[in-house]
C-alpha cells in the first residue's frame, strides 16, 4: 500500500514569504536558508499515511474549517534553537485553538501522530548545515508585521537530497473567504 507524508499547515501570503526571504542573510553560507515555497507554519503532522486516510483527512478539514473565521496573525520573533533559526508569532488565541480543535478532531479519528512536544508554532528560515550554533547577526533587520490568515492547507512532504518539496492537496478556505 503506498503512503505519502502529509502535514497539515498555514500556508503564508506571497508578500509574508517576500519579507521572510529579505530577512535571510544567503552570503552567509554556513545556513541552509529555506525557500520561500516551503515557509509555513505546521498545525499537524500526519506522518505517512494512504490514500483513503487522506480522503478522511479532507473530509474532516473540509467539515471543520467551515466554522473557521479568517483570522490575524502577528509575526515578529527571531528564536535561535541550537542550529535552528525560526520565526515566532505572537501568541494568537485563534491559531492555538485551530491547532487544538484540529488535533483532538484527528487523534479521535486515529489519524494524528502523537506529538511529546507541546505545540509551537513557528516559520523555519533556516538552519545549520553544519551543526554550528544560530548566532547574532546572521539575518537581516525587520520589523514585525501582521497577515490574514484565510486558509489552510493540506500538504504531502516528499523528501529529496536537497530539500523537502511540498506539494499541495487541497486548501480549504476558512469560513466567508473566498
Amino acid at each position: 500500500m503506498l503512503t505519502k507524508r502529509v502535514f497539515i499547515a498555514v500556508d503564508l501570503p506571497e508578500n509574508v514569504k517576500a519579507i521572510l526571504k529579505n530577512i535571510q542573510k544567503p552570503e552567509v553560507r554556513w545556513i541552509k536558508w529555506m525557500k520561500p515555497d516551503n515557509f509555513h507554519i505546521t498545525l499537524i503532522f500526519l506522518g505517512d499515511v494512504d490514500e483513503e486516510q487522506i480522503d478522511a483527512a479532507k473530509k474532516i478539514l473540509a467539515e471543520t474549517i467551515s466554522f473557521t473565521e479568517p483570522f490575524s496573525l502577528k509575526l515578529g520573533q527571531l528564536h535561535k534553537e541550537r542550529d535552528m533559526l525560526w520565526f515566532l508569532p505572537e501568541d494568537n488565541f485563534e491559531l492555538l485553538n485551530l491547532q487544538s480543535h484540529l488535533q483532538s478532531t484527528f487523534r479521535k479519528e486515529r489519524l494524528a501522530k502523537r506529538e511529546r512536544r507541546h505545540y509551537s508554532p513557528h516559520v523555519l528560515l533556516g538552519k545549520s548545515k553544519t551543526g554550528r550554533a544560530m548566532e547574532n547577526n546572521v539575518t537581516n533587520e525587520f520589523q514585525p508585521f501582521d497577515f490574514r490568515i484565510e486558509r489552510i492547507n493540506l500538504y504531502e512532504s516528499e523528501l529529496t537530497p536537497g530539500a523537502a518539496t511540498h506539494i499541495l492537496l487541497e486548501s480549504f478556505p476558512l469560513a466567508g473567504s473566498a
